[in-house]
């Protein structure tokens, strides 16, 4: 039985679900209704309330779309200032939330989920944990995978650990900066 029946009751415009709690600013100021995803941090809301002493972590947006299904995290601070526990945390628990409420196993998740994490490069804050960003490594990465014959969303560099997640909970993970985001995976998920 279903905890969230009816996931269509979550959308909300990308400038809702990709929203910035801290800065009070949306990281794509998007709220055409075509761009509407589903407000996965209101699911697990929903499934965790009565079933939980506390919390699990969670993707901020979820759209499927021609039988695949995208998990989204936006954060909108620099890749080096992103704690990679808590985005493992974010898309291990996302998984487990989906497999509760749709009662799916691991494996029928993976075969058709994708995990993509948005960050912003241009919000890099220097502190003794941080590194700053290395846009020109990640183009260097990118002009070796085109050698390689790799094209589009291939050609990124899979960030924080979430390669191991491919095959195992994940169809295939992507980590991206904004603008690159906007480039070249928005059109494809959006349109």
């Amino acid at each position: 039985m279903k905890i969230v029946k009816d996931y269509s009751k979550l959308l909300a415009p990308l400038s809702v679900v990709s929203f910035d709690k801290d800065n009070e600013v949306a990281m794509i100021a998007d709220d055409l209704k075509e761009h509407k995803m589903i407000n996965f941090d209101g699911a697990k809301k929903q499934i965790c309330k009565n079933y939980r002493s506390t919390e699990l972590k969670s993707c901020d947006g979820m759209l499927i779309k021609d039988d695949c299904r995208y998990l989204i995290e936006f954060k909108n601070q620099s890749e080096g200032n992103i704690t990679k526990d808590k985005i493992k945390d974010k898309a291990f628990d996302s998984v487990a939330l989906i497999s509760i409420n749709e009662n799916k196993t691991r494996e029928e998740i993976a075969q058709n989920t994708i995990f993509i994490l948005v960050y912003n490069n241009e919000k890099y804050e220097e502190n003794p944990n941080s590194y700053a960003p290395a846009p020109s490594m990640d183009k260097f990465a990118q002009t070796l995978k085109r050698w390689a014959k790799l094209e589009n969303w291939e050609m990124y560099p899979k960030k924080f650990d979430t390669k191991e997640y491919i095959g195992t909970f994940y169809k295939n993970v992507y980590t991206v900066d904004l603008k690159d985001f906007m480039a070249t995976f928005f059109d494809k998920i959006f349109e």
